[in-house]
């Protein structure tokens, strides 16, 4: 696998640009070795975001750190998967910006594991494109870890932009994959939870748009790298929970993610293949194919449904939704032993 990395071609240009986006930031060349030799400044908080064919938002996201004044050290990490909508044009335009330029799609896990590697930092913020954030909830996410050793993750509260929660909380229950209804009331509870915390919430696991970990509480990678797209979050939520690392959610803290920005129809291939490897991982083979028969009875019957929907409307949402569940049904099969 060839792979380039950008935006650290004098040790000067690096002592520059962090300087003007942090003024505490610490000017010597040193800390992590990346894939070619080079060092990078070792910082309090890392920003890492992979991307693939989202340049709205990588511009978006240069331009808030490029202004971003914080009172700790920071960093910021783009790990482009071979993106092709002129992501890679921009990155290699902007040497201010430390890029990671992969010359296949790594997956999302993957990619974020090479992005982690090539900094060092106290702690490390695993972020999608799509969010969009503000200084104040930063800086309140850097003082909770200060002040919270014992935490191993946390995160704000996650929202749409027309301010509807999300489902945000992990939680592990085997019954959520045999039943859509006790999925979606879990979901809820989640959400109400969260709503009307007043503190810092303890929670089994956050998924994966925005959080902050400790880089000590990071065991080797952080992702599965089994996992190519979609319940790489997952597995990481479930092995805190093994684990004991505990997770936090700062309900008072709300950012913005706007999701979905990377997939195409053809994701729901990924997705659920690898849900049945997340089932065949910690559960067994045996609930990973029973979820399977069942997924593509769902499959067949949604699939009808809305065919049937689709003759007497023109929707564009029931459209879409025949075709969803039409290339679930013709492309999803179950490889788990």
């Amino acid at each position: 696998m060839r792979w380039r990395r950008r935006g650290l071609p004098h040790a000067s240009s690096i002592a520059t640009s962090i300087s003007r986006s942090c003024p505490v930031a610490k000017t010597a060349l040193s800390g992590a070795a990346g894939p070619e030799g080079k060092r990078l400044v070792p910082v309090e908080i890392a920003f890492i975001t992979v991307n693939y064919n989202t340049r709205e938002h990588i511009t978006r996201l240069a331009d808030f750190f490029r202004l971003l004044q914080l009172p700790f050290t920071f960093s910021f990490s783009v790990v482009d998967n071979a993106s092709r909508d002129g992501s890679r044009e921009f990155l290699e335009s902007h040497p201010e910006i430390h890029s990671l330029l992969a010359d296949d799609n790594l997956g999302y896990g993957r990619a974020m594991n090479r992005g982690i590697a090539a900094t060092e930092s106290r702690y490390v913020c695993v972020m999608n494109t799509d969010v969009i954030l503000n200084p104040e909830v930063l800086t309140a996410l850097w003082r909770f870890m200060e002040s919270h050793p014992d935490a191993g993750v946390c995160a704000p509260r996650l929202v749409y932009a027309d301010g509807r929660d999300q489902g945000m909380v992990f939680r592990p229950s085997l019954p959520a994959h045999y039943s859509n209804w006790y999925a979606k009331t879990l979901a809820w509870l989640g959400k109400r939870r969260l709503r009307r915390a007043t503190q810092p919430v303890l929670v089994d696991g956050v998924l994966g748009a925005f959080f902050v970990i400790r880089r000590s509480a990071i065991a080797g990678t952080l992702f599965d790298e089994g996992f190519f797209f979609f319940h790489e979050d997952t597995v990481l939520a479930h092995s805190w929970k093994n684990r004991g690392v505990k997770c936090f959610v700062l309900p008072d803290a709300t950012i913005v993610h706007i999701g979905g920005q990377s997939r195409s129809v053809a994701a729901v291939k990924f997705f659920y293949e690898s849900k049945y490897l997340y089932l065949t991982k910690y559960y067994s083979g045996f609930h990973a194919r029973a979820v399977y028969f069942l997924d593509r009875f769902r499959m067949l019957r949604k699939w009808f449904v809305y065919w049937l929907i689709s003759r007497v409307s023109r929707s564009e949402r029931i459209r879409a939704k025949e075709n969803h569940y039409r290339v679930a049904w013709q492309t999803v099969r179950f490889h788990a032993s």
